[in-house]
């Protein structure tokens, strides 16, 4: 499988074990109404961005976390 194929379906198993677009753009603080679940299902399909996964390492990076420790 392609590297990117298979970052893309752990991306998307990661939104869907925290509870979907919606609560996971509610966890990030992202507007509804500014098209906030939208941009969280965009990752379904295009997968999370590096940046946010850097900007909250701890929903996005926790097995990283727990091995440096």
């Amino acid at each position: 499988m392609d590297t990117k194929l298979a970052t893309v379906e752990e991306d998307r198993r990661l939104i869907d074990h925290l509870g979907g677009p919606s609560k996971l753009a509610e966890l990030l603080g992202y507007a509804k109404e500014r098209g906030g679940v939208q941009r969280v299902h965009n990752w379904k399909e295009r997968g999370i961005p590096p940046a946010v996964k850097l900007t909250r390492p701890d929903l996005f990076l926790r097995g990283l976390s727990q091995a440096a420790a």
